[in-house]
């Protein structure tokens, strides 16, 4: 059997960890000898194998807990997406009172720029919950 890179790239963290056999250790040992390039990459990446800690299986009520909550956030999203939206397209908005109508942005510009900057600010809302949602 030709014994190849990658299978003792497989083989490297049971190795480094000292949780192989002694077959195991010995064939390892040999092929490094044999390729010293491939043993100095494998010396460099065993020194720091994780950057982060190992996750951990959370326990069934952990787990409900967090579906409730990430439910809970996208509820929110959508509500602040929703309100963005109405107060986007709300200073354009018009409405007809005793036959005749009324532009909200020509005839309310106060009330037209006040409903556009909240919608400006829900926008601003939605996307900050949006990115960190993601990196979550």
């Amino acid at each position: 059997m030709n014994i190849t890179k990658d299978i003792i790239a497989d083989l490297l963290p049971t190795y480094y960890s000292g949780e192989c056999s002694h077959d195991t250790k010995s064939l390892v040992e040999e092929y490094l000898k044999a390729n010293p390039d491939f043993e100095r990459q494998a010396k460099y990446i065993s020194r720091d194998p994780l950057q982060g800690p190992i996750p951990q299986r959370l326990a069934k009520k952990d787990e409900m807990r967090s579906l409730e909550k990430t439910k809970k956030l996208l509820r929110l999203r959508s509500s602040i997406m929703a309100l963005a939206i109405f107060f986007s397209i709300a200073p354009f908005s018009f409405f007809n009172v005793d036959g005749r109508t009324h532009w909200m942005l020509l005839e309310s510009p106060v009330d037209a720029s006040f409903y556009g900057a909240v919608g400006i600010c829900m926008w601003v809302v939605y996307f900050v919950m949006r990115q960190r949602m993601r990196v979550l």
